[in-house]
């Protein structure tokens, strides 16, 4: 049986559950949230699952190392089991019709499923599979790389080498959002330059809350319009959401419409928040033309041109602030804070304990 290439399966797998499930740890919130955009049973939604799932990734990483026969044979076949769910699951998702937002890696996988990621649950599902095979070797994974030769052992690095290279390479560039910085309030009002070069607003239709049509351009005819790209059923977007009557009341002359891809009355229903600051996005093509998936933000200038954005997911809580900052250092609203329900409070409401 050759030593070296049936150590770089299970290695594969180990190295890309470990990277997996500590990135989820981190951010625990987010695969919660994954549950929920890829339409998963709400009963394993609300359990513990999106909890234990990082915790079971990282076990099975050192188990696939440290387990002997026979029993690394039953882990593979569970990492393999596991691989197979991911691609079912990713693969049902590109059926939905709109576009889904899979933290898969935590932050660091955190985009739009496309068949780009189907395909690599395909190959990680190769790599289980591979990873069984070398489970029915006679050693676990650790004892024969203690055993291996020095010449195992050079195989491996130039492969690691390898691969380090192409991700160093063809990482770096991806189809994600362009991140802007907000330009000031009056050059979203009268296309003022700034520090980037602004893009006209792309034509696209969307879907008011009494059925009517509107353009993108017909939006921002009286004023500059903050869009915010939410799902009812995103756990990211639920920070976003319940802060929108306070974000609506302190932007001032700057509009605020959330968007989303379910029937409005669905939406609404959900989230009680969204009634009367939301639009529909028909098959979520607004949301494909900007790159974006939930929560995404991007702010419209009065003049035609984009004034900021677009960013997505932790950044849109930052974006509000700075478009807020810029709105208050231009004296186009009062510096002062926001009630959750959207009404400004004083310096008296809150000694009064209001």
């Amino acid at each position: 049986m050759l030593v070296a290439p049936l150590l770089l399966p299970p290695l594969v797998a180990a190295l890309l559950l470990v990277v997996s499930g500590v990135a989820k740890v981190r951010h625990p919130e987010e695969t919660r949230s994954a549950f929920g955009e890829l339409r998963l049973p709400r009963a394993v939604t609300r359990s513990p699952a999106p909890v234990l799932l990082p915790w079971a990734e990282i076990v099975l990483a050192v188990a696939i190392v440290v387990t002997p026969p026979p029993f690394a044979l039953a882990v593979s076949v569970v990492v393999l089991a596991l691989f197979v769910a991911y691609l079912v699951v990713i693969v049902r998702a590109l059926g939905f019709g709109y576009p889904v937002t899979c933290s898969c890696f935590g932050r660091l996988g955190l985009g739009e499923v496309t068949r780009r990621t189907a395909l690599r649950n395909v190959l990680l599902v190769v790599v289980a599979a591979l990873g069984v095979w070398s489970a029915t070797a006679d050693n676990s994974v650790a004892a024969r790389l203690l055993d291996a030769s020095a010449q195992t052992w050079v195989w491996l690095g130039l492969v690691v080498l390898t691969v380090a290279v192409v991700v160093v390479t063809f990482g770096g560039a991806k189809g994600g959002p362009l991140t802007r910085e907000p330009v000031t309030a009056d050059s979203a009002d009268s296309g003022e330059e700034a520090d980037y070069e602004r893009q006209p607003i792309p034509f696209a239709v969307l879907e008011t809350e009494d059925g009517q049509t509107v353009t993108m351009h017909e939006l921002t005819s009286s004023g500059a319009v903050l869009l915010l790209f939410l799902s009812p059923s995103c756990g990211s977007c639920l920070p976003v959401i319940e802060r929108l009557p306070e974000w609506d009341a302190g932007l001032g002359p700057v509009s605020l419409r959330a968007v989303v891809w379910s029937p409005l009355d669905e939406a609404v229903a959900a989230q009680p928040h969204l009634a009367g600051r939301v639009l529909r996005d028909p098959d979520a093509i607004t949301a494909r033309i900007f790159r974006v998936g939930t929560p995404g933000a991007v702010l419209l200038g009065a003049d035609g041109a984009l004034a900021g954005g677009p960013v997505q997911g932790a950044e849109v809580l930052d974006f509000y602030e700075d478009v807020r900052a810029e709105l208050v250092e231009a004296g186009v609203v009062d510096d002062e804070p926001v009630a959750p329900d959207g009404s400004a409070t004083t310096d008296e409401s809150v000694s009064d304990g209001r």
